[in-house]
């Protein structure tokens, strides 16, 4: 007889996660827009993507199915995923270093791109579709994101907008105890509107400028209240891997699997799975793997698996990629930095920075929160950062510390211009309100 889950086994799901302190690895998470190079609009699965997938396989990618239906591909420890509105994902290697993704990231954007080429499609990092409405964008027939399309609605009144018309940057990080997981956590919430407003590139919608900096986090914030915004709790001294169980738990069910099968379960209540009370699965009773499936359908800024999950830049350009693994790396992975950040934080709580994250998306660098404007808190942990990249003293071969990954943040700051707002001052200058420019130019 399976043995029925008690609170202890989800704690330790956590406990799990735990590495030493030469272990801990960086993984990256970075969305795209794929388009149709003469048109400048979205593709669709049949014309488009399974020509790029036959294309790619033949550098030995390999199929990802659901039922016979082709999903994604892998390759090694890499896979590429497909988002809900065909955006198309790689999901990298956990490495030691920032030099190690960068050259992922290279050497999979240069395959995607010359794959791209042969078929007329561009490649395109921004964090909402600029030129398209919801029913141009293509559908990924996916079981799990048919039960989301349909369940969406009912707890929010941007889901759909969330599935298929945004492309985000993730990065994952790992934690040493639940003290550092405290710790951790509690510093990346409170850096949440900041990064909010420094990773911001989604100020376009159906060709027109949308009133925001940050359109992708204004969605995130009218998706769905259960599963996404910051946690209360990661503000506290309290916090704890059971508190997040606690929390977890709460968060409605999405799905659970039946013989491989995805069963509908949305609404119901995972406390309810442990004990085999389920109304779509009598008798049924979860086991660990169902527990991690559950977490996978939390979608706060950040999410805990057996890691930590930052889910809070858009979408960016070729060295974004590479910059925002940077600044999170330097100020979570310099134990000295850390413990500096967590002290700078330690009387923040959540009320204040909430209301910073809800103005963040529309004002940027210029909202405030404790008595200052973002910008001057983004140039202060970019140096944070600098300084824990130093400290870290890993080189590429050229010599090269992880610092220069920063350069674009620096010029950003300096500026005080995030990559939203560069567009935003040359939508009707530069580009004269034509979208078609923009692809041209932001394109990979």
């Amino acid at each position: 007889m399976q043995k029925i889950l008690n609170k202890n086994d989800l704690i330790n799901y956590f406990k799990s996660g735990e590495k030493t302190t030469n272990n801990l690895l960086i993984g990256a998470e970075h969305e795209k827009f794929i388009f149709q190079l003469k048109t400048k609009k979205p593709i669709n699965y049949q014309e488009h993507i399974l020509p790029l997938f036959r294309i790619l396989k033949e550098n030995g990618w390999n199929d990802i199915l659901e039922n016979d239906y082709i999903i994604g591909l892998k390759k090694d420890q890499h896979s590429i995923t497909l988002e809900p509105g065909l955006q198309i994902e790689l999901s990298g290697t956990a490495v030691k270093s920032i030099h190690e993704i960068c050259k992922e990231v290279n050497q999979y954007l240069k395959e995607l791109k010359l794959a791209c080429s042969k078929i007329n499609l561009g490649i395109i990092g921004i964090g909402f579709v600029p030129n398209a409405n919801l029913s141009e964008v293509g559908r990924l027939h996916k079981k799990r994101y048919e039960i989301m399309r349909k369940y969406m609605p009912s707890v929010g009144s941007l889901g759909l907008e969330m599935m298929h018309r945004t492309a985000a940057t993730q990065v994952n990080l790992d934690y040493r105890s639940e003290d550092d997981f405290k710790m951790k956590s509690k510093v990346i919430s409170c850096l949440i509107p900041i990064s909010v407003a420094l990773f911001s590139n989604s100020p376009i919608k159906e060709n027109k400028l949308n009133g925001f900096l940050n359109y992708r986090t204004h969605i995130w914030q009218n998706t769905d209240k259960d599963r996404s915004g910051l946690i209360p709790f990661f503000f506290e001294d309290s916090n704890s891997y059971e508190k997040y169980v606690d929390f977890a738990l709460k968060v409605p069910m999405y799905f659970a699997y039946q013989n491989k099968n995805i069963v509908d379960c949305t609404g119901e209540n995972f406390s309810n799975f442990i004990q085999g009370k389920l109304k779509k699965l009598p008798n049924q009773i979860a086991n660990i793997e169902d527990w991690g499936n559950h977490l996978s359908t939390i979608f706060t800024e950040v999410r805990v698996k057996k890691y930590l999950e930052v889910r809070s830049a858009d979408s960016c350009s070729w060295s974004g990629i590479c910059s925002i693994p940077g600044f999170w790396t330097g100020i979570l992975y310099d134990q000295s930095i850390l413990k500096e950040s967590f002290e700078y934080f330690k009387k923040w709580k959540f009320k204040e920075v909430q209301e910073a994250y809800l103005k963040v998306p529309k004002q940027g660098f210029d909202t405030e929160l404790y008595g200052k404007k973002i910008i001057e808190y983004a140039k202060l942990f970019i140096d944070f950062s600098l300084k824990g990249l130093k400290n870290r003293n890993i080189l590429n071969s050229n010599g090269d510390s992880e610092e220069v990954y920063l350069e674009d943040l620096k010029k950003i700051v300096h500026q005080g211009k995030s990559l939203a707002q560069l567009l935003i001052d040359n939508f009707e200058v530069k580009y004269k309100n034509n979208i078609d420019l923009i692809f041209n130019e932001k394109a990979f």
